[in-house]
């Protein structure tokens, strides 16, 4: 069982992929430097997986990748920086469930269209979230938590910004429930995590990985386990969402890859192999396997019907939830 601190420390004990040792020859279609495009700030578990595969996908191609944080707009200003570069395959760029599916129903004006753009390497891992307060809350469960949104207070929660999972989650759970949650968008997990912990805010849907050393520490209290058919291990005390009856907001985290569209199939094969030997090894199991994260990639046909049929269901849940952002 890890500490919080053993996780931050053996994240932060991963090299830059720049500064590693070449463990393999650099080869066609692979000729510099890769860059491996995260729109988040540094900090959140994005960022740590991102610094985690990196080397290990360096080892592959022969040649370093560079993780990049390119955060803002909802993952619109990473997409804009990856569309803007040359599609051979020296750039690949991060999403998650926000900027992958969440967002064409989310804004209007999205600067990007998912599959017209960009060209699906693969998913790569799907994350179970928990809902969270601070340990000093007085709310121990999620009852507590609806019956403190019907009053005139309300409830104050984070996000990790503007249209991401753990936004639209709460927005939906307002709508079921008939609740006043007002909403913090902080600029990723790190700095909602803070104020969290800290008590500025009430609650926050989080990604597992990030929120279970906290409360195995005794600093967060979880009070409902999202996105899992059955309770963590390492939280047995924490009842599912569909156990509380709400099976409707049992939508898991998951992440993936992808590159321009037009990138050419030798590269996005080479990038498909490598980023799929990079998830499944044991150094991505050692350090996330006690954090309900499970590797899951597909191949490239499989991730981008994926991420159509999400963008077509979770774009069903935003519109029928009245959310639309600018």
């Amino acid at each position: 069982m890890f500490t919080r601190r053993q996780v931050l420390q053996s994240c932060a004990a991963v090299p830059l992929a720049g500064a590693l040792p070449h463990r393999a020859e650099a080869s066609a279609p692979f000729v510099r430097p890769l860059t491996w495009v995260v729109p988040y700030p540094a900090g959140g578990f994005g960022d740590s997986l991102s610094r985690v595969l990196a080397p290990l996908i360096s080892a592959s191609v022969g040649q370093p990748v560079i993780v990049d944080n390119r955060p803002g707009a909802g993952g619109q200003i990473g997409a804009a920086y990856v569309k803007q570069r040359p599609a051979d395959g020296h750039t690949l760029f991060y999403g998650d469930i926000g900027p992958f599916a969440m967002n064409a129903a989310l804004y209007p004006k999205l600067s990007y269209d998912m599959l017209k753009d960009f060209t699906p390497l693969t998913r790569l891992i799907t994350s179970t979230l928990v809902l969270v307060v601070p340990s000093s809350s007085p709310i121990q469960s999620l009852s507590d938590l609806i019956k403190a949104s019907k009053t005139d207070k309300g409830v104050l929660y984070g996000s990790f910004g503007m249209g991401s999972h753990p936004h639209i989650w709460v927005e939906m759970l307002k709508r079921e429930v008939q609740g006043n949650f007002r909403h913090v968008a902080y600029k990723g997990a790190a700095p909602a995590m803070q104020d969290l912990l800290g008590g500025q805010i009430d609650t926050m849907l989080d990604v597992a990985a990030n929120s279970l050393p906290h409360a195995r520490e005794g600093r967060l209290r979880a009070i409902a386990v999202v996105g899992s058919p059955k309770r963590l291990e390492g939280l047995p005390q924490v009842p599912t969402i569909a156990e509380l009856g709400h099976p409707s907001l049992d939508t898991p985290g998951w992440a993936g890859v992808v590159v321009r569209q037009g990138t050419p199939s030798a590269a996005v094969d080479a990038l498909h192999a490598a980023v799929i030997q990079a998830v499944r090894s044991d150094e991505v199991k050692r350090r996330f396997g006690d954090f309900a994260i499970t590797p899951a990639p597909q191949s490239v046909a499989e991730f981008a019907q994926f991420i159509r049929s999400e963008t077509n269901r979770l774009g069903t849940a935003i519109r029928a939830a009245g959310v639309a952002l600018e």
